[in-house]
Parts: structure tokens; C-alpha cells; sequence
């Protein structure tokens, strides 16, 4: 008569040791597959409910759509993009207003150039499964998150005087290859720390939305 309980309990226990370990296993996902063995998408950040594929990352990195540290890895590019999805989700809770048509097309001129070949680009969307408009749609975020940034942090302190003129020391040798001395030199140092400022204030922004917004990543293949 104690024979059901006891195996009940036994099941319990063992479902219970079980479980850390297959959570543990799901921690980067398999990709998965449909009927036959077709490959699906494979997740690599989830962003507030905004999902980043493998593929995000890949055509990212083909057209160049980030530069400078930022597209370095896969792994960069991947945390570019969750940065992207953070502020755009700000963005969409601010709706700063849409960019001109011109600024639009300027920057999707130079983002095309520095992609290449037009038809390159077009087969590589089609397979990144994308359609035509996806690159004016990304220039058209590109501004509209720089609309709201400039607006967010256009109050930032001007550095102290003191500040820019040990700057300027510090860097002189630079300045002076660059043909930068005195007053010309002191303008330069006053525009590269506030830049640095403001590139200081986003960070901890970002850091600050990370925080608030359910992000969960997985290693991006190479």
C-alpha cells in the first residue's frame, strides 16, 4: 500500500535534481529546426521583448551598419545592437519628431557607399531575409535616436577652464602635429572633453536602462 507513494516522492525528488541541470543546458540555445530540418532563426538577445537573430548581428556586420570598437567582434556588434534596441525604446516612449526626408537620404547615401556594391547589398538582405526598405528604416532610427540624444544630454556642462587648459598640456605634443596651438589648441580640448563628457553621461544612461529592461543575450557565432 506504501509502494505508490514512496515511487511518487522518489519521481518528485528526481524531476527536482533534474531541473537546475537542464536549465543550466538551455543557457545558449540550440537553433531550432522546423519539419525536414530547415534551420530557423536563432536568438541572440532578447531586449524588452525585441529579439536580435543571428542574422541582426551577421548583416550588420556585412554592410557595416556599426563602426569603430563597436563592430571589432560579433560579440561588440551584438552589444551595439542591444544598445540600439535600449534607446529606441526610449525613443518610442519620447517620440522626438521624424527626420527630414533630405537628412534621410544623405545618410543612407553614404551608408550605401560605404556598404559597396548595390547588388551585393541587395542579395545580401534577401538572404538575411529583409526587405528593401530595411536600410532606410535603420538610417531613419540612426536619426531619430540621435535627435533624442541631443536632446536629452544637450545640457551638458561645459568643462572647467582649468580642466581644458591641463588637457591641452597634456595633449600638446597631438595639437601640435595637427597645426593646433594657443587658443586654436585650447578650442580643441574644450570640444574633446565635452564630447568625452557626454560620451561619459550616455554610458551610464545605457547602464541605468540595462538595469531597468529585461536583457538577456547569448554568445553570437563568428
Amino acid at each position: 500500500m506504501m509502494a505508490a507513494p514512496r515511487l511518487r516522492l522518489l519521481t518528485l525528488l528526481a524531476c527536482a535534481v533534474a531541473a537546475p541541470a537542464a536549465r543550466a543546458q538551455t543557457s545558449v540555445p540550440a537553433p531550432a529546426t522546423r519539419g525536414g530540418g530547415e534551420l530557423l532563426e536563432r536568438t541572440l538577445a532578447i531586449v524588452g521583448g525585441a529579439v536580435v537573430t543571428q542574422s541582426d548581428v551577421s548583416l550588420t556586420i556585412a554592410l557595416g551598419l556599426v563602426e569603430g570598437p563597436a563592430a571589432a567582434t560579433p560579440e561588440s556588434v551584438l552589444a551595439a545592437l542591444v544598445d540600439r534596441w535600449l534607446m529606441l525604446h526610449e525613443v518610442a516612449r519620447f517620440a522626438p519628431a521624424e527626420p527630414a526626408a533630405a537628412a534621410v537620404e544623405a545618410r543612407l547615401a553614404a551608408l550605401r557607399a560605404r556598404a559597396g556594391d548595390a547588388a551585393l547589398v541587395a542579395r545580401q538582405l534577401s538572404e538575411a531575409g529583409r526587405e528593401a526598405s530595411y536600410l532606410a528604416a535603420w538610417v531613419r532610427d540612426d536619426l531619430r535616436i540621435a535627435a533624442y540624444l541631443d536632446q536629452r544630454f544637450a545640457s551638458t556642462g561645459a568643462p572647467s577652464e582649468p580642466d581644458v587648459a591641463a588637457y591641452a598640456q597634456r595633449q600638446a605634443a597631438e595639437f601640435e602635429a595637427a597645426g593646433l596651438t594657443g587658443d586654436a589648441a585650447l578650442a580643441a580640448a574644450r570640444a574633446r572633453l565635452g564630447q568625452e563628457r557626454r560620451r561619459e553621461l550616455i554610458a551610464d544612461w545605457l547602464a541605468d536602462l540595462r538595469r531597468r529592461t529585461s536583457v538577456v543575450t547569448f554568445t553570437p557565432r563568428p
